[in-house]
């Protein structure tokens, strides 16, 4: 009996040391292989969503100057300045009473910062700001109210700037580019001011009085260039362009800035008002007066007390577009 049981127990084999070896080696092999799987596609995820944010914030700052500049405004883009002459060939002669109503709306802009004169319809028009390359500061209709019943309109004056990041901003940006040596800390910001609560005040924004919407952080550089029709190129400063003050269109945004990778990149745009491009013109004066008129066979032209027409006829009659009483020939 007892022979038995110990000629089992001996059979019995088990794993040799090697053997155990041997499957510890090759299961520290494959979990090697999926640790580094692993952190491969943790560092890949890491790299897509910062670079995901980088895009983000410049297309989101981007944006938000398009909206404004698009909707910038000025009575130029749709009629003319105003003017005080007379026609000596109509005998129109200039007032003291509309000389001294002229001089006291002219008189009104003098010490304004932010209008210059007004249209002929006596619409302020707006004086555009650029101090220096990287600030711009313009009047826009975008303005949209966050509260309700708030006394605001769709006028406000906007600025866009370079400067310095807040204490907190760079705080926060400490832990993004945890990791990355050697990244360049500018301490600059692409910022927005508005102010739509007085926008027919007299005074320009004060960056120091109004809170700053921060746009893109980490920044370089920014350059705003005001498009020359009369030149056909971009310029940097807008005493170079004629009516540049009062009347835009196109801009060009060029920013510079470093990503959370520490990589430094650059965004080049061309922005466009909404308005058309085209010039306004003065319209036609009609003048009062004893109609008189010219008839042949096949040319005919009538001048009348409100207007006048022209056109071609076969039998001397009117012909063409009337713009006033015909009193006929």
């Amino acid at each position: 009996m007892n022979k038995s049981n110990s000629k089992l127990v001996s059979n019995q084999s088990g794993f040799t040391l090697i053997e155990i070896l041997i499957a510890v080696f090759l299961l520290a092999f494959v979990s090697l292989g999926i640790v580094s799987v692993t952190n491969d596609s943790v560092l890949t995820k890491e790299r897509t969503v910062n670079k995901d944010r980088d895009n983000l914030q410049i297309e989101t700052a981007l944006s938000r100057f398009e909206w404004d500049f698009s909707q910038i405004y000025s009575p130029l883009y749709y009629s003319q300045r105003m003017q005080l002459v007379g026609d000596p060939e109509k005998g129109q002669q200039v007032t003291p009473e509309q000389q001294q109503i002229y001089e006291a709306v002219s008189n009104r802009y003098i010490q304004m910062e932010t209008f210059a004169f007004s249209n002929q319809d006596g619409v302020p028009v707006p004086r555009f700001y650029s101090p220096e390359k990287s600030t711009f500061e313009f009047f826009t209709t975008s303005n949209r109210r966050k509260v309700q019943n708030q006394k605001q309109s769709n006028f406000a004056w906007v600025r866009y700037a370079l400067v310095d990041s807040p204490a907190e901003e760079e705080g926060d940006a400490v832990p993004e580019t945890a990791g990355v040596e050697n990244i360049t800390k500018t301490g600059k910001s692409f910022a927005r001011f508005i102010q739509a609560n007085d926008p027919y005040g007299d005074k320009r924004i004060d960056p120091d009085k109004l809170k700053a919407q921060i746009l893109l952080t980490n920044v370089e550089s920014v350059e705003f260039q005001f498009w020359d029709p009369s030149r056909l190129k971009f310029e940097t400063n807008l005493q170079t362009i004629q009516g540049g003050f009062h009347l835009l269109r196109g801009v060009k945004l060029i920013i510079s800035w470093y990503d959370k990778a520490g990589i430094k990149r650059t965004q080049t745009k061309i922005f466009r008002p909404l308005w058309p491009s085209v010039a306004p013109k003065d319209p036609v004066p009609t003048q009062t007066g004893t109609s008189t008129g010219t008839t042949t066979t096949g040319q005919g032209t009538t001048t009348t007390g409100q207007g006048s027409a022209t056109g071609t006829t076969t039998d001397g009659s009117q012909g063409g577009d009337d713009s006033g009483d015909q009193d006929g020939n």
